[in-house]
């Protein structure tokens, strides 16, 4: 890929260097219709929050108002080498994996004392 300003000011570096006799023969309004092209196709920013920010720490933190992230197990204690692009939630507190967790276990105890009744109500 060449740089616009390097093709034309002449001044490319390394592999562009091989274009530049290709590029000499383009007009300068060429480059800039072509240039503006390109940049009316691209892509709107995204709406909200850029990842990394500090309200959107971690990707995986897009689910957390509504409850449905998956806390991420290092960003607390020795820190999340991954960092933005983390697949899990950087703003959940440090006890909130201990509590879900807690959560799930007094859930399965419920739902196993509701399968031994149902199964004692049978006989």
């Amino acid at each position: 890929v060449v740089c616009l300003s390097d093709a034309l000011l002449g001044e490319p570096k390394g592999i562009a260097q091989g274009y530049v006799a290709d590029l000499a023969s383009l007009r300068v309004s060429d480059l800039a219709a072509d240039l503006e092209a390109v940049c009316a196709l691209r892509a709107p920013p995204p709406h909200g929050p850029a990842p990394g920010s500090a309200a959107l720490p971690s990707l995986g933190s897009l689910a957390h108002e509504q409850g449905r992230c998956k806390p991420c197990a290092f960003f607390r204690t020795k820190g999340c080498e991954i960092g933005p692009t983390c697949s899990f939630c950087h703003l959940c507190g440090p006890d909130e994996r201990k509590r879900r967790r807690k959560e799930k276990v007094e859930q399965r105890q419920v739902a196993r004392e509701v399968r031994k009744a149902a199964v004692a109500a049978r006989r």
